[in-house]
Order: structure tokens, then sequence, then C-alpha cells
């Protein structure tokens, strides 16, 4: 009991001897010798004290017993199930209290009380799965930010889905390495959802302009996870993208040009039904007509073929083989260079590939002066 609890009684808590007296009994049971007539003794009168009117009483006896292994097992029980002032002392960390004891608590408890739960450390992967089903947003997020809880992908998938449109649990969702790329795909399309109304879209992007811009943020956050992927991941992202209709010319296109050949190369193997290793091998050695051949098994519109056809020349030059993902600067570089030899043509219905490319190479070259800067090989003084 400190001081400021002993300042801060309420009109129930006023008697601050028996309140001392109860710490008294709960430290002297956890002294006393097993099985001794004390221990005994101590065990019926904290037994009594659990209908002492006096939350104080009970609380004290709580702070005692939290923590420890030896504490009787019927008082921690019963000051678990007791009012959220009191439980939630012995909840948080109590030994005692087996997972299907905790799963029953928190199935018919209030917030405070799954909060404390989730907040155990050491958290079972069944009671993480239990928050993860019926847990409230607060405790879903206390669970989170448990480091030493044991949280199954399956349960990361259901919070997911309960959450998706919350964006302080999906933000911790996205923190979480264990999180398959697909759903990590669709919690940022949801976040991606609500930039239309966002103030600073609002402000700073003309309104002609919002729809590509919403596009091209799409496109980033795909490249950025495709970046992120490995070899094992990848194939699954793909075919997630593929089964949304989200492989489409524009995507591909920004990939080989942001230097994600990884990315392009598996997806083209997958519109293509080509296998990944065939097709990384075609794309380095075979003639532009077979090139062109596997544009179109891969469905790619032929108004598209130039680009992607001088695209992987140019990649074929700084010998890329189409299974790892080129730096920055390289990109920039295939970029700069396609764009050069790149004649007007469209890149689907309502854009043209050259404005693409231009649009494109100056996004490339502000992200490499920013990384410059970001490394320090580059000093930038800000003017007044």
């Amino acid at each position: 009991m400190t001081k400021y609890d002993l300042l801060h009684l309420n009109k129930d808590d006023d008697r601050i001897q028996d309140i001392l007296a109860a710490r008294e009994f709960a430290e002297r049971y956890l002294a006393a010798e097993d099985d001794s007539q004390e221990q005994a003794e101590m065990a019926t009168a904290l037994t009594v004290l659990l209908d002492d009117p006096s939350r104080g009483v009970r609380k004290a006896i709580a702070r005692v017993l939290a923590t420890s292994p030896l504490a009787p097992g019927l008082v921690v029980r019963c000051l678990a199930s007791d009012i959220d002032e009191v439980s939630v002392i012995i909840l948080k960390s109590s030994p005692l209290l087996s997972d299907a004891e905790l799963v029953d608590l928190l199935a018919g408890g209030s917030e405070a009380v799954q909060c404390a739960i989730a907040e155990r450390h050491g958290l079972s992967a069944a009671i993480s799965a239990a928050l993860c089903e019926v847990g409230s947003e607060d405790a879903c997020q206390a669970l989170l930010n448990n480091s030493s809880a044991q949280i199954l992908q399956s349960s990361l998938l259901r919070l997911a889905q309960r959450f998706e449109d919350r964006p302080d649990i999906c933000d911790q969702l996205l923190k979480t390495r264990d999180l398959p790329l697909s759903n990590r795909y669709e919690l940022l399309m949801r976040l991606a959802a609500n930039l239309d109304d966002h103030p600073i879209v609002l402000e700073r992007v003309p309104e002609h302009q919002r729809h590509t811009f919403l596009s091209d943020a799409e496109d980033k956050v795909v490249l950025r996870l495709a970046l992120e992927a490995s070899e094992d991941e990848l194939p699954d992202f793909v075919e997630h993208l593929r089964s949304r209709g989200k492989l489409n010319t524009r995507l591909l296109l920004r990939a080989v040009c942001c230097g994600r050949l990884r990315f392009f190369a598996g997806a083209l193997a997958n519109l293509g039904q080509v296998p990944l290793p065939r097709l990384c091998k075609l794309l380095v050695t075979v003639r532009r007509s077979a090139l062109q051949a596997i544009l179109r098994k891969a469905g790619l519109p032929i108004r598209a073929h130039q680009a992607f056809l001088l695209s992987i020349d140019i990649a074929r030059q700084a010998h890329a083989d189409f299974t790892y993902d080129l730096a920055l600067d390289e990109a920039r570089m295939l970029t700069e260079t396609l764009l050069e030899e790149m004649q007007d043509g469209a890149l689907g219905a309502d854009e043209d590939v050259a404005a693409f490319l231009r649009r494109f190479a100056i996004e490339v070259a502000r992200l490499e002066a920013r990384l410059m800067v970001k490394n320090g090989s580059l000093q930038v003084t800000r003017a007044a």
C-alpha cells in the first residue's frame, strides 16, 4: 500500500489499520513454511477477508499475492473474479491461473479484464487466439504491444479481419512480420482507400491528378511489399494480386522501371503460366520475337509491348538476370534510357507510356536525391 493509496481511500476504504493487517496476513502466509500451522491460520484469515466490503482490503491482499507461485490458489481465484479494480492486479501477473481459467475470465470479463490478461508476460498462443477472437479493440492493441506473447499467424489473420477498418490496429499489424504479404497488402489497400479525403491529398494534389496519385500510391505499396518478399512468399503474393485483377500493365511497367525485376518476372510467369526459373532464363536469352510471344501469352496489350521489350533489352545490357532487384541508381538509368528510346504509345486507354515514363523518371530521381541526403553523401542547405 503506497502513501498515495492511503491518502486517497474512499468512504468504503477508511479502515487503514484493517488494510495494513490484511497485507500483513498475506505476507505472513507467503513467509510461512508449507503445511505449517501459521500458514493454515493465515489462509483462513485471508479467506474470511475475501468477503470484506472494503475494496482496499482486497486490493492489499491482491498486491502481495499477485506474482507469487506460493499464494493460496482459492484466494487468488476469488480475487481474479472480484471487481475490476481488484481483479486486474491478479490477472496481469498471477502464475496460478491456468489457460482454461483465463479463457473463462476473458469471455465474461470487462474491457479492463481483457486488457489485463493481454498484458500478461509470456501469454500463450491459446489465450492470444481467444483475445483475437473476442477481445475488444483496446485489448487486442495491448496484445500486439506485448512482445512476450505468442501469437499464431491464424490469430493475426483474425485480427486483420475484425479490425481492417481500425487504423491503429492495422498499423500495429503491418509492423508484425508474421502477417502474410497478401494480408499486409489488403490492410494497406484499406488505408489507401481512405486517402481520397485525406487533408494532405486535398491540399497538395490538384483534383484532376488525384486518380493518378492514388493509383500510383497503390502501385508503390505493391512494389514495396514485393521488395520485402522472400523467394517463397513472392509467388503467393503475385497470385493474390492476379486473383484481385491487380496485375495490370501499368503496375508491371512500373515494376520493371523501378528495378523490381523479381516481381516483374514472377508476374509474367504467373500470367503466362510458365515456370519461373524457365521464364527468367527466357527473359535473358531469347530473341525479341520470342519475348513478344511471352508478353502476348501473359495477356499484356500489344500497344504496350514496345515499352516492355525495350525495358528487357536495357536490363539485359546491365547483365540483370531477373532473379534479383536493381539498385535505385540502376533503376533510374534504366528509366531514363527507356524514355530516350521510347516512341509515343498508349499504356492504356487513357494513359500514354511516354507521359508515364517522364513522370516516373522524375519520381525516381527525387527518391535517389532523398536517399543521398539521408545517407549524408549530399548536403542540402534549407533557405530561411
